[in-house]
Order: C-alpha cells, then structure tokens, then sequence
C-alpha cells in the first residue's frame, strides 16, 4: 500500500522556518495513514482487543503467530501504555484539527476498547502491568531456551518501566475521553510510580532482546530513564492544570542535570555538557572496563521532554515568578545539552544516530541507528529554536532538524507500508532485523507523538507571522 498525498519533502542544509512548514502536509499525511493502518488491522480480529502492530517492516507480513517473542501470542506492555497515550494524542490533534471524523471516530472506539483491556489486565495482575503478558493477561519471562515462565505479580510487586508507560496512557486517555474518576485513578497510579522512583523501589523490566543493548538490572548500575520518562509524565499532567505537576517535573530535571550530565566540568576528562545513561552507587559516571556509556538519543528526548515541560507550564500560567528564574535558566542549559549529545550521536555518512557512545575515547560503542531518536530530534529542533536567545542558536537547530528529517525521508520512512519506519539500520545504512525495544512497530508513539509536537510548533509560528 502507498499513502497518497506524501511527496516525501527533503530540506537544504540550512533551511527557514518557510522550508520547515512546507513539510507539514507530508507529516500529516504520514500520522494519518499509520492511524489508519493501526485502525485497519485492529478491525480484522474481533477476539484481540489490544494494539496490534506485530508487523515486519522488511518482508511487510505479519510475524508468525507461532513466535514467542515477535507473534501475537505476545502482548508487549510497553506497546499497549504508549499506544493508548498516542490514541489519545493524535485523537487531540486530528479534532482540534477537524481531519478525518471516519478514522477519528474508529480511533476513539479503538482507544476505548484497549484502555478497558489494558485496566482489566492491570487488575488481575493486582494494579500492575508486565512487559511481557499473554492475550490473557498473565505476566511472564522467558527462560534460556526461549520457553514462557509464568509469574504472579502481588499489589507488593515493584512498580516498573511498564506500569510507567501504561500510567500515562491510561491517564492520557481519561483525560481525552473526560472520565474524571479515571483520571484521578490515573493520578494515584502515577504517584504512586513517582513515590517507587525517588525510594529506589522501582525496577525497569525491559528484557534483553538485542544482545548489544543490555537494559536488565544490575548491582551498583542506576539508570537514568525513570526519571527522564517522569519528566514527560508532568508535562501530560500540567497539560491538564495540575499545578503538582510544577515540582514534580523540575525535581526529575533537577536529577537529572545534577547526577547525568556534565555541568561545570564535573568530571574534567569528559566534554562539557555531555551525558551518561548510568550513575554508581557513588553517583559516580557509571564505567564499563574503563568506558562510560551515553545513548544520545536518550540525551536529545531528555531534552525534548524538558522543553515540552516548560513550554506547557508557560502556555497553562502555571509558573510562579521563583519557578520563572529557575525555568529560564533551564532553557539556556540544556540546549547546550542537545549540541552537544547531538554531536556526540549523529552520524553523517549513514544519516542517523548511534544507540551507544563511549564518552571516554569519543566513538560510538553500538553503530546500530534505531528510527525513534530522529523524529524525537525533530521536536528538539524545533521547541530549541523557540527558546533560543541568539541567531546562531536558532539557525542551528533548524540545521539539525534538516539533518534529521532528511535522513528520516530517506532512509527510514516506508511509502510503500503505510509511511512507518524501519525500526533498525546498521552503521553501513542497511535495514537490519535488529529489536531496538520490542519487535512490535511504533503505535505512533516516538514517532506520531514527535511529530504532533512539531506540527503544533509550526501552527504557532503561523499565528506571529
């Protein structure tokens, strides 16, 4: 299937904010034909209430029903939470939008559908959710030889990486539905999660399923992503006016600028500004035979979640003048930040960003380039430019987001399977059956989610023009 209405738009290195709008009718037909492929395939079986995007992107058939880890006998817990936050997301957008009221209203019912799904699995399994769980809802791992190891999960069960993404979306979805006594539900979960992250409690339960991306736990390993995925959860929160949200989300950037990243030369044989995925337990860069990892697209989507959390505290007047100083000095920071992890992770040559950097020697660890940090980088680019205080700042962001989108278009972008994109290319720039997270393909998420946020920044810069 190709999506009409893609021209599939490629921009000069250094392009205006004209350039940057001309592309808006290929972002909006991208969203809209991914929207309608996860519609489509979600109507052809009545039995599977759950997002199903269990689709191979280099072959365009499904994974094998008899697949443990790819098949639909799998339900990915990360996938259904932030499927539901990017239901309820571009159910938002396409609305405020008046775009295509069919597709809405089968989204809505869809949405629906996998948050009543989503809410009974989570109560079976005594209000938590699993990274792995079967069409039943029963919590599993995987042993050695690939089997399923059935596991119960107590209300004493530590909250994790799962409960966090399915929180959000529950919460996300509550609020676009207008059931209040979800949202607050939502609200407890959350906080709950937050009070688990900040008491150590919390676990991430990602399993490996790509040998060079390591993410179970490990002794005297603290990770940086529960914070940094907390600090997205206060921005859907301040989104709605919860003046709670304010705290919560800069005590998370406060974290995170205090013990991830390297502010005023804390660690001198390091680059200014540069960021590391792990503290030790002496809040020490976490080192690896002598190697400090950083994922640059973990470093730019920081970013990115900061900036949307500020951008939403200013639009909602939710900042008090102390919380004004304190967000307008973030601003300068960490777009600092983004330079320079940005310049760390980018690689020219392919066109894409690196899954892992050793910060130490300055090359990269794992040369695989994973789709999602591009148009997680687009939205960087774009909120960076308006907070900007000089010329220069501001043309090299749009300099970057030409780099990203291009290599985005290009490489990635699929105009013949519904303009999603390839999960994984390699540093030769081959597409490569390569699992960056799970094998299921992005429910609209990174990548629809991202992108809104430009579509929404381009909006606005129409209004002043």
């Amino acid at each position: 299937m190709k999506a009409t209405n893609y021209q599939g738009m490629l921009l000069p290195p250094d392009p205006n904010l004209n350039d940057l709008q001309e592309l808006a009718p290929d972002y909006e037909a991208m969203l809209l034909s991914i929207m309608t492929v996860l519609a489509d395939r979600y109507e052809k079986t009545t039995d599977y209430p759950f997002i199903d995007t269990k689709l191979d992107l280099l072959t365009g058939k499904d994974f094998s029903t008899d697949d443990l880890v790819r098949g639909r006998p799998t339900i990915y817990g990360w996938i259904q939470g932030r499927g539901l936050e990017a239901l309820a997301g571009h159910c938002s957008w396409m609305r405020r939008r008046g775009l295509n009221k069919d597709l809405l209203q089968r989204l809505e019912t869809i949405l629906k559908e996998v948050l009543q799904s989503i809410r009974d699995i989570r109560q079976r399994n005594q209000g938590h959710l699993s990274f792995f769980m079967t069409p039943k809802g029963e919590a599993f791992s995987l042993d050695d030889t690939g089997n399923r190891v059935i596991f119960t999960m107590e209300k004493d069960s530590p909250y994790g990486t799962t409960d966090l993404f399915s929180a959000k979306g529950i919460y996300k979805a509550a609020c676009y539905l207008g059931d209040e006594t979800l949202v607050k539900e939502a609200v407890f979960y959350l906080g709950n999660i937050d009070s688990a992250i900040w008491s150590g409690k919390f676990v991430n339960d990602q399993k490996q399923l790509d040998p060079k991306n390591p993410v179970e736990p490990r002794p005297g390993h603290f990770p940086h992503g529960s914070f940094m995925l907390q600090i997205g959860t206060a921005a859907l929160l301040a989104e709605n006016g919860d003046r709670n949200a304010v705290e919560m989300g800069l005590k998370h950037i406060r974290h995170e600028l205090t013990h991830y990243i390297n502010l005023k030369n804390k660690i001198p044989e390091l680059q200014e500004y540069d960021m590391w995925e792990a503290i030790d337990c002496d809040n020490q860069p976490y080192r690896n035979n002598g190697k400090i990892i950083s994922d640059p697209g973990h470093a730019t989507e920081l970013v990115g979640l900061i900036l949307k959390f500020l951008q939403t505290l200013e639009k909602k007047d939710l900042l008090e003048a102390k919380q004004q100083k304190e967000c307008h000095k973030l601003k300068g920071i960490i777009l600092k930040v983004f330079f320079q992890n940005f310049k760390n992770g980018y690689r020219a040559g392919p066109g894409g960003i690196c899954k892992s950097y050793d910060l130490v020697s300055g090359h990269p660890i794992n040369t695989d380039m994973p789709w999602w940090n591009l148009p997680e980088t687009l939205r960087v680019a774009v909120l960076g430019h308006n907070v900007a205080e000089n010329v220069n700042d501001r043309q090299h962001c749009l300099s970057i987001f030409s780099k990203c989108h291009n290599a985005f278009t290009r490489h990635y972008v699929l105009p013949n399977r519904f303009l999603m994109a390839v999960q994984t290319r390699n540093a030769k720039g081959h597409a490569i059956a390569v699992i960056p997270a799970t094998p299921d393909a992005d429910p609209g998420y990174h990548t629809g989610l991202s992108i809104i946020d430009v579509l929404n920044l381009f909006d606005s810069w129409k209004s002043v023009s």
